[in-house]
């Protein structure tokens, strides 16, 4: 499950290196997405996670829904909880029957997929690949490149056009499997409850709770 999400650390790059591959269309575009995402209060997004292991022949396709307010959210994936209220982070396995309990580190945005589909870290370097019509509907593709060292090389991000909203993001390994982002719904400004980033281990009792903070 961690594993999953470890595509969104922040990285540092020199000028020269991020001059050399940015271009400005790009940057302009994702400004544009980050700027419309951040005018909302939140943002309900429903998506596919489809993971693609040629060398292992492995395809997988799983469902969830995350919720994003800021640096909160509120993330149901394969059946588990994975919650922040920007200090803390809850997650429960059903599966193990467990609550793990933990402190944002700088690193925890990484468990959040939502980050993928709403801009980007603008210390990756950006590239405007090509710009595709796919029934009447215009869409911009970008690579993300991010600095060496990481399990991944590329990030693609599909952003369509008229409504500044990245619809699909692809995670390319280095191992060669893909992990895709598919956003199949999307939602704004919805009414939360004050309690809706966090978790009440109380509320599961036969969980066992591990406080790592």
């Amino acid at each position: 499950m961690r594993l999953l999400f470890l595509t969104l650390l922040s990285v540092f790059i020199s000028v020269n290196s991020f001059s050399q591959v940015d271009d400005t269309k790009s940057r302009e575009i994702l400004n544009k997405v980050s700027e419309k995402a951040k005018a909302y209060s939140n943002m309900k997004f429903a998506f596919t996670y489809k993971m693609d292991d040629k060398k292992n022949k492995i395809k997988d396709s799983l469902d969830g829904v995350v919720v994003m307010s800021g640096n909160k959210f509120n993330l149901d994936f394969m059946g588990r909880k994975i919650i922040s209220d920007g200090v803390t982070v809850w997650q429960y396995d059903p599966d193990a029957e467990e609550i793990q309990i933990s402190n944002v580190a700088e690193d925890q945005e990484a468990f959040n997929p939502g980050k993928l589909l709403t801009g980007y870290d603008k210390s990756f370097r950006t590239k405007l690949i090509k710009t595709i019509t796919e029934k009447g509907l215009h869409y911009h593709i970008i690579d993300l490149y991010p600095q060496e060292g990481k399990s991944y090389y590329k990030i693609r991000l599909k952003v369509a056009a008229k409504e500044s909203q990245v619809v699909e993001g692809i995670i390319f390994n280095k191992d060669g499997a893909t992990y895709t982002y598919i956003v199949k719904k999307f939602e704004t400004n919805l009414k939360l409850a004050a309690n809706y980033f966090s978790l009440n281990p109380k509320d599961y009792p036969d969980a066992e709770v591990v406080d790592l903070r």
